[in-house]
């Protein structure tokens, strides 16, 4: 059995989400502030021990519910109309099982459905209001309608939330039901226990408080064996680890015996002499100490782990990295949570864990590894129980890390989108599943963008906005490029207040990105050459006349030899990839050259309408600064031409363009540079609507459960 999918409601910026899990390990991307870490934290709020939900915790657009539910009970609407209207934090868990399987075990409950054909289960843990509660939650008392200055009215709504602050815990809890996924009417409310014999959720923060900036000793690693042992002397652990809490024990109680002679003696001689007060009398008790030693606070408090030395010199936990230290503590708390759920009386059908920002302080060929070994992990914690089953876990790993994500496969990544809907309203995170997204990219392509985006480490999935460019030239200008045409930009705009990725593609393969760019809706200027051609006839080895197509003048080509500028324009009712004369494509208009969130850019004349205009970058850097060149100012495309071929026999591009990246200043961009990096400096247009989610038996389940 496994968890397959989740879906969040009203919490944080997950306003309504939906998350295809994978059986083994999905990963989870985007940028800063996209809805990551919500995530975990309404798993960790739904636990048993977790802490409790406040008001920050309701999605922005929600927390209305509050008002509007004021609002109708002050009208006098029936009472469950306004408990319909106050807003809810949820999640949706939908499970799958082997329906051949003989006991279900703690599933079992949760099975409400007489379909035979059905293998699913689905549970709605929600966190409402109580229809008794009412009156405490949207009746502030009359002192709080007045404000502390001046015994001014007090914003309604300010004071209403205040009080909404105050008595949330009182009036809202937690709910648990299944729901039957083939009639999402039938339903039955469950106590917390099912739940917690269902599936068991544990967490891998970020924050490991591993570093020591007071230069103290940081015992964080050895503090874990605190928790070991605990799980360790459960009755329903392993036989091996109960034989050896036992052991633990023993050996302290025979230090205990030891100390509680001469040590308590000795001891005794510091307590103060009482005689000369008349204590003890005859009737009074003899004080005597008496030393006790307890083996969790003696691994908690006095058991430290340190990294062994040849000469006995044994270095303190703090002393190592912290990369391996993290690491260490990583393994170490899997080894609990594995433990732990060996131990517990009735196993968890679905094991889920949480593991945030596993690169922290982990140097990248680490980062690259860190999924295939954290199977490696798995399998061999498994193999300490070889007469019981494989440890069934399910890992989210959220990360910032282009070497986490790239690792794993497209399927196994969900990206966090943070968008502003297009009325402006409050921000939430849109989930991308690669699973259905990247669906439509042939295989081969996807192969492709894969084994780059590994073997570049390419950060497309943490970029605000992205830039594409061919080649080595492009790649080293562009911080040059984007530095001069800041200064024609107002200060929220400037491309150096934002997070720009460039990547290097090359003239053929820039295509193959586009469906993953758009699937991203990541704005993206794609950077490409005219390279306009004409056809020449000649003759081969055979005598035989045959037509090919040379670079040659823009004014002279008859085509572009540009598969990314032929991709870009081809229609999709185009069977074939078709050509576009490059005087043709000089025309075209920035709405022409923009499709979604994708604008390319090639050359155009450097002023509006006229015919100087360049083939390749080289050319137009030549145009755009003629002077510099040697040429007049009235040097047309030809002159440039020759010019440009001049200077690439003599030096190569890299030179070029570590010459005009460093040395050279105050030079002009070419034109369609300075105006595809002035369109990417702009805010992206507002999103559409999303579609609602309509996902078969969840979905349906969830409408019906509200």
């Amino acid at each position: 059995m496994r968890l397959d999918r989740v879906r969040v409601e009203g919490f944080r910026l997950l306003q309504d989400v939906e998350i295809l899990l994978e059986p083994t390990t999905t990963v989870i991307v985007g940028r800063n502030n996209s809805g990551k870490t919500s995530l975990t934290d309404v798993f960790d709020r739904f636990s048993p021990k977790g802490p409790s939900f406040r008001l920050q915790d309701f999605s922005a657009a929600n927390r209305q519910g509050f008002a509007a539910a004021k609002a109708a009970r002050d009208t006098g609407e029936p009472s469950a109309d306004v408990l319909a209207l106050l807003p809810r934090i949820a999640i949706t868990l939908t499970f799958s099982y082997d329906k051949a399987a003989p006991d279900v075990g703690p599933l079992s409950p949760f099975i409400i459905d007489l379909d035979t054909d059905s293998n699913n289960v689905v549970v709605r843990i929600e966190y409402g209001p109580a229809l008794e509660h009412l009156s405490l939650l949207l009746e502030p008392p009359a002192g709080d309608a007045k404000a502390a200055g001046e015994g001014q009215p007090a914003d309604a709504a300010v004071e209403l939330f205040r009080h909404i602050r105050e008595t949330l815990s009182q009036a809202y809890g937690v709910e648990i039901w299944a729901v039957d996924p083939t009639r999402p009417s039938n339903r039955r409310q469950l106590d917390d226990t099912k739940l917690t014999a269902l599936i068991q959720c544990n967490l891998v923060r970020a924050q490991r408080t591993l570093d020591n900036a007071s230069h103290s000793d940081a015992d964080v690693i050895g503090k874990l064996l605190t928790t070991l042992y605990r799980t360790a002397k459960t009755p329903t652990s392993a036989t091996a680890d109960q034989e050896l809490a036992a052991q633990l024990k023993q050996s302290v109680e025979g230090i205990e015996r030891d100390v509680q002679g001469t040590f308590n003696d000795l001891i005794e001689g510091l307590l103060p002499a009482m005689d000369a007060l008349g204590f003890p009398g005859a009737n009074d008790a003899k004080l005597r100490p008496e030393t006790t030693l307890n083996v969790e606070a003696l691994l908690k408090d006095h058991t430290k782990v340190v990294y062994a030395s040849t000469d006995g010199v044994h270095l303190p936990e703090g002393y190592n990295g912290l990369g391996t230290r993290n690491l260490i503590y990583m393994l170490l708390q899997l080894q609990a949570y594995h433990k732990e759920y060996r131990a517990r009386p009735t196993r968890p059908a679905t094991h889920l864990i949480f593991v945030e920002e596993p690169e922290a302080h982990l140097h990248p060929q680490m980062q690259e590894v860190f999924i295939a070994q954290l199977q490696k992990a798995v399998a061999e914690l498994s193999k300490a129980y070889p007469n019981e089953p494989a440890w069934q876990v399910q890992f989210v790993i959220t990360t910032h890390s282009p070497h986490v994500a790239n690792a794993a496969t497209f399927e196994a990544v969900r990206y966090f989108l943070n968008e502003t809907p297009a009325a402006l309203g409050p921000r939430r995170t849109k989930v991308k599943d690669f699973k259905k997204g990247a669906a439509n990219i042939p295989g081969p392509d996807k192969e492709f963008l894969h084994q780059y985006m590994t073997l570049t480490k390419c950060d497309l999935y943490f970029a605000d906005k992205a830039i594409m460019v061919e080649g080595a030239t492009e790649r080293i200008l562009m911080p040059r490029l984007r530095e001069i045409v800041d200064r024609e930009l107002d200060a929220p705009h400037k491309l150096a207040r934002q997070y720009v990725t460039t990547i290097e593609v090359g003239g053929a393969s820039a295509h193959l990105f586009y469906p993953l760019l758009d699937f991203l809706e990541l704005k993206t200027l794609v950077i490409t050459d005219l390279d306009a051609v004409e056809p020449v006839e000649k003759i081969d080895k055979n005598g035989k006349k045959t037509t090919t197509y040379d670079k040659c003048l823009v004014s002279k080509g008859t085509r572009t030899a540009n598969s990314a500028i032929r991709h870009f324009f081809k229609a999709e009712t185009d069977k074939d990839l078709p050509h576009f004369g490059p005087s043709d494509l000089v025309k075209k208009s920035n709405a022409d050259k923009t499709k979604g969130v994708r604008r390319i850019a090639y050359q155009v004349p450097e002023t509006a309408g006229g015919a100087d205009c360049a083939r390749s970058f080289e050319d137009a850097l030549i145009l755009a600064n003629p002077e510099r060149f040697g040429l007049g100012a009235g040097a047309d495309a030809e002159q440039a031409w020759s010019s440009a071929e001049a200077l690439a026999r003599s030096e190569s591009k890299a030179d070029i363009a570590l010459r005009y990246a460093i040395k050279e200043k105050d030079w002009t961009v070419p034109r369609y540079l300075r105006e595809g990096l002035k369109w990417l400096s702009e805010p992206p247009p507002p999103p559409a609507e999303p579609p609602p989610i309509v996902d078969e038996v969840a979905e349906s389940a969830v409408e019906e459960a509200i």
